[in-house]
């Protein structure tokens, strides 16, 4: 993903990025702004139309990683607008007077897009077909006018500003291409803690062996960490001692037993597998750059391959600058994130452009059961974020994982491999894996 060109003449601005082309139109009384996608197929997908002009607009900053723009807007301080390389268009009006309320309307037309997934929350909207879309979402000072219907093929929300701080972002989806072949050809299998049994154990090597089987990424949850007793001796012997233990949120990634996790680590290397630890922004006791900073250490101590993050945050720009954060830690390495519901606090409409900065997504914690459309468009990242999005199946039981499995496939959805192993377990070794190798083939 990049910024790919800048250009203006005397009536318009145009931004291109590697998934969209943000077109400005600088010459009218009120300012409009052209989204179209560039990937799958090139349409226009939203217009956005203000109660302003973008006359005196200007180029402040460019580069292959954003460009930022700035102009002054009377009756309040200044306007920026920063297009970032994942097609994220981010406005911005911090307000020291007062004086001009801002509103904003957000068209779509039916002739070039037609959603067919929609969703909304709080005045977010997220619009797609099967062929990519375009989310909104009014982060600050913003707020929907009016109710919004999506019957008939046009579509317009109406967004009215307060005179104080104001932030609004729209991103076009998708921001890069599906890998395929990472899509088939890595597989993750995660180690939970057993059933019933409060004292962690790390996979022996024969376990890793036969996991290697099926799969070469392995997740070790966060009982490998030390917590409250595990950090001062205690032995956690009962449910309640781990919930008191609470390993997930510690400050520093220091292993409960760290022979046994250098062990785990050598053998799985040994079998071709990646291994990638529990880490969580969200529960982390470190915060920001600290938690950065004691994840990479963790990292380069253990030789890990990269980390799974169990949530992000629940603020949309913090969230959004921890995963690009993230991602530029690891460089090449692997991030896999799981989402509950943040950081929209919704598990319809989420963040492709935070999404797609992971190689993989996990979704549907505690769902029993769901709708093919969920699978779509909200676990699936395929031609959305194009991030391999995972299914968490806890919650499901083997009748309903069998009619999933060929449905996953079809839509670029992936499973995981649970251990220990029960029911659901027993049948994507019997099912799922053989197909996906055959999937893998074609």
């Amino acid at each position: 993903m990049q910024i790919e060109a800048v250009a203006r003449d005397k009536n318009q601005l145009t931004i291109v990025t590697t998934g969209a082309k943000y077109i400005i139109n600088t010459s009218g009384k009120q300012g409009s702004i052209d989204c179209y996608q560039q990937l799958n197929k090139k349409r226009l997908v939203a217009s956005l139309e203000f109660n302003f002009a973008f006359s005196a607009l200007s180029v402040e900053k460019q580069d292959r990683e954003r460009c930022i723009l700035h102009q002054h807007l009377p009756g309040r301080s200044y306007l920026r607008l920063e297009i970032n390389r994942d097609s994220l268009l981010d406005i911005h009006s911090p307000a020291y007077n007062t004086g001009m309320p801002l509103s904003a309307a957000v068209k779509v037309s039916g002739s070039d897009f037609a959603p067919y997934y929609t969703a909304e929350n709080e005045g977010n909207v997220l619009l797609l077909d099967d062929v990519g879309g375009v989310g909104v979402y009014p982060y600050k000072g913003f707020t929907k006018k009016d109710s919004i219907s999506f019957a008939g093929k046009d579509l317009t929300v109406n967004y009215q500003a307060a005179e104080g701080d104001c932030r609004f972002f729209i991103a076009v989806y998708p921001p890069r291409r599906f890998n395929h072949s990472q899509s088939v050809e890595e597989r993750i299998c995660h180690n939970f803690l057993p059933p019933s049994a409060w004292q962690y154990q790390y996979p022996s090597d024969a376990t890793i062996k036969d996991l290697a089987k099926y799969t070469n990424i392995l997740v070790l949850h966060n009982e490998i960490w030390q917590g409250k007793y595990t950090g001062n001796g205690k032995p956690v012997i009962t449910a309640e001692d781990h919930r008191q233990d609470a390993c997930y949120c510690c400050f520093d990634y220091i292993p409960v037993d760290e022979q046994e996790l250098q062990r785990v680590v050598k053998k799985a290397h040994s079998l071709e597998m990646r291994v990638i630890p529990f880490t969580s922004p969200y529960y982390s006791l470190a915060r920001g750059n600290e938690f950065l900073d004691r994840m990479e250490r963790m990292l380069d101590k253990y030789e890990m391959d990269g980390v799974y993050f169990d949530c992000v945050l629940n603020d949309l720009p913090a969230a959004y600058q921890m995963v690009k954060s993230t991602r530029k830690l690891l460089k090449d390495k692997l991030l896999y994130v799981h989402f509950y519901h943040e950081p929209l606090m919704s598990r319809n409409i989420y963040c492709p452009f935070i999404d797609t900065y992971a190689d993989y997504t996990l979704r549907a914690e505690d769902l029993g059961t769901f709708s093919d459309d969920f699978l779509r468009y909200a676990i699936s990242g395929y031609n959305i974020s194009n991030s391999i999005g995972y299914i968490c199946y806890n919650a499901c039981g083997p009748n309903f994982m069998a009619k999933l499995i060929d449905k996953a496939l079809q839509v670029n959805a992936r499973f995981h491999l649970g251990w220990p192993e029960g029911d659901n377990e027993k049948l994507l070794k019997k099912e799922y894996f053989p197909k996906l190798k055959k999937y893998k083939q074609q």
